[in-house]
């Protein structure tokens, strides 16, 4: 669920509003980190990246006081200890649950909040024995924010630093829930936390106490998304189309 993410359109969407909304901070400091300071470090644009294979997307930060955008591998590293037996055990989270992240990541949730810009996502709707992949993209802008957490590890042996992100999903509006219905999910049916613009800084805001940070962990509104089917682009002959604008593209099944 909620492992596929697409940016294609984000540096477009940025730049424009950052035409029309000077005062938008947000779009000022991609604007100085991507096209002022072109070479230092480069956007990185996916028709659709895929979470089980650890794209490097671009990520927007508040590391020390500091709004800045990180370019950082999905798949964040959730280490734990087994109660019974002592033994410290480590998973790859792609997605973190809303219901369970104040437990799972206590020490990041309140200081390493993180926003992802997405242009949509998306998800898979099960009908019939048959899985059918949709396209939930933004009605009223040109992107999302997706919200998210992230962390830096050191490699003690090797002493590289990593910084990865996992994205936070919450229950489903009533869109996202007539789309992802698998019957299997282990957490029943979700969505990508997708932060309203507005409260964008609020997020990355390292100082808001344990309520105010729940206040933003909510669906996004059903109005405010869309959603259509599109090709199978995971199926061996749909391969070759996963870096063109056909995987986003309306695609008709009769049985539906």
């Amino acid at each position: 669920m909620c492992y596929w993410v697409g940016t294609k359109n984000v540096r477009e969407a940025l730049l424009k509003r950052k035409n029309e909304k000077p005062e938008d901070e947000i779009a000022q400091l991609f604007y100085r980190t991507f096209v002022e300071n072109m070479g230092n470090m480069e956007l990185r644009e996916h028709f659709v990246a895929i979470g089980k294979a650890k794209p490097e997307l671009s990520v927007l930060i508040n590391h020390a006081g500091t709004k800045q955008f990180r370019n950082m591998h999905w798949g964040l590293n959730w280490e734990y200890t087994d109660k019974k037996t002592g033994k410290t055990h480590s998973r790859e989270l792609l997605n973190s649950t809303a219901e369970k992240v104040f437990f799972q990541h206590r020490d990041i949730i309140y200081r390493n909040r993180c926003i992802i810009p997405i242009d949509g996502y998306f998800e898979y709707y099960h009908h019939k024995g048959e899985t059918y992949p949709y396209f939930l993209y933004p009605t009223r802008s040109e992107l999302f924010y997706a919200g998210g957490i992230w962390d830096r590890k050191l490699n003690e042996n090797t002493g590289e630093v990593s910084e990865t992100f996992s994205i936070i999903t919450t229950p489903p509006n009533e869109l996202a829930r007539k789309i992802h219905n698998n019957p299997k999910a282990p957490n029943g049916s979700r969505m990508l936390l997708l932060v309203p613009e507005e409260k964008a800084g609020s997020y990355l805001d390292a100082t808001l106490d344990a309520q105010e940070v729940k206040n933003l962990l909510k669906p996004f509104p059903a109005g405010g998304m869309k959603a259509h089917p599109v090709l199978r682009f995971q199926r061996k002959e749909n391969m070759h189309l996963m870096n063109t604008e056909k995987v986003r593209e309306p695609f008709p099944y009769p049985e539906l």
